[in-house]
């Protein structure tokens, strides 16, 4: 019968001729082998930060404009030139459009020529009541007939002008509702002009947070479909009663001028209205926060020591001496740079995520308060961190792939004749 030292010696060197691509474990060597698969998951990681993180009111409203002018003709009329386009910047008094009326062009010039026979009928009367040819009813009825001549020159002058289209305030065409040739009416909007620099959002928040809110306050608001377009504001006024049907207050936010970004009245946002803050905490970003049965969770990354190495030391530790120096002899001629080439993973950091529980304060729209579960330093997935498990491998932007072993480049080069025919 084979005694117990005999077989463990032989199954020690039947793992030796095996090679030391398998010293890693062997499922990692075929991975390599088989094409240098890299199955760790590529995640993006931030580090836990002292910071300052604010509690907010968070409610939703549309951004419109303080100064908005729908223009429409005031008389109808063909649309003979339109002088401005969408987008344009134009001021108060700026003529948009000109129509053609014929009948209020006509009616223009027949009351001129009307003042112009009143003036001279009146001044002949003046100069012959002045000589007494006249009775003062014949001069009083020539003046009346003046005064009339000149309000309905005035009117039809007026009448004329409507037109012209001009803008009532100074601002940005937003809509061109008129097209060359085409009648335009008051029946039907022309132009829509905009004070962009006068936005403002109009939002009803509950009854119970009127005692958060002051008039001033700082407010952030961010595209409800685009995060990236953000703009500052303030809380201009609040409503000084309660609607007794909904328990909502109306508060007023003007958006801070020339800070409005990509944010375009019309825009549904999202309104955060600060009401207080924590400072000198520490913050995670809040994309690194995940839900998971109600709590909140995240996915630190740390290194690990290999595995195979840790069992390899413990074993080392068991045995007794005499097969320590015998393990230590026929192991001699391997050294340890030889061993690193055989290696692909060598000088590869080894990550792995664990999932923590978090314990959360203040949150708003970029970072969250972690009150307990991480420390300042540790690494937390921002991004990838969906589909994760516990101990699953991962790698970060910029981390190194594995390498080719050294038996790997000579399998090639000897396999490399018969792909190409046999060399001659």
């Amino acid at each position: 019968m084979m005694s117990r030292s005999t077989l463990f010696l032989l199954t020690l060197m039947s793992a030796c001729g095996g090679g030391h691509e398998g010293r890693r474990g062997d499922f990692r060597g075929k991975k390599e082998d088989a094409g240098f698969n890299d199955w760790r998951v590529l995640v993006e990681a931030e580090s836990v930060t002292v910071g300052s993180v604010a509690n907010e009111l968070v409610t939703h409203g549309s951004l419109e404009s303080e100064a908005m002018a729908d223009i429409t003709p005031e008389a109808g009329g063909v649309v003979g030139e339109i002088l401005v386009e969408e987008g344009d910047s134009i001021t108060k008094g700026q003529v948009l459009a000109v129509l053609s009326n014929p009948s209020l062009e006509a009616g223009s010039d027949r009351a001129q020529v009307e003042l112009s026979q009143a003036r001279r009928r009146f001044e002949q009367s003046k100069q012959l009541h002045s000589q007494g040819a006249i009775s003062d009813t014949e001069f009083l009825e020539a003046e009346d007939g003046f005064e009339i001549a000149a309000a309905s020159y005035r009117e039809a002058s007026r009448s004329r002008g409507f037109t012209q289209l001009t803008s009532p305030i100074d601002g940005t065409v937003a809509i061109r509702d008129v097209r060359i040739g085409e009648l335009a009416s008051g029946a039907g909007r022309a132009f829509q002009v905009v004070d962009l620099n006068r936005l403002r959002v109009i939002v009803n928040l509950a009854e119970r947070d009127l005692a958060h809110l002051t008039v001033g306050q700082q407010v952030s608001l961010a595209g409800a479909y685009d995060k990236e377009a953000r703009a500052d504001g303030t809380v201009l006024r609040i409503s000084p009663v309660v609607d007794d049907a909904t328990g909502t207050v109306r508060v007023t936010i003007a958006v801070t001028p020339g800070e409005t970004g990509t944010l375009r009245p019309g825009q549904f946002v999202e309104v955060r209205i600060e009401v207080d803050r924590h400072t000198d905490i520490l913050t995670i970003p809040r994309k690194a926060v995940q839900w998971q049965d109600g709590s909140p969770v995240a996915w630190r990354v740390i290194e690990r020591k290999d595995e195979d190495e840790d069992k390899d030391e413990d074993e080392d530790e068991d045995e007794d001496e005499d097969k320590g120096n015998f393990f230590t002899k026929l192991f001699a001629d391997k050294d340890e740079e030889e061993q690193e080439k055989e290696d692909p993973w060598a000088g590869i950091p080894r990550r792995v995520v664990e999932r923590v529980n978090l314990n959360l304060g203040y949150t708003d729209a970029d970072r969250a308060e972690v009150t307990s579960g991480l420390e300042e330093g540790n690494l937390v997935v921002v991004v990838g961190g969906d589909n994760l498990r516990p101990d699953a491998e991962v790698k970060l932007p910029g981390d190194p792939k594995p390498k080719k072993t050294k038996k790997k480049d000579e399998d090639e080069q000897s396999a490399s004749p018969s792909e190409g025919g046999e060399k001659k």
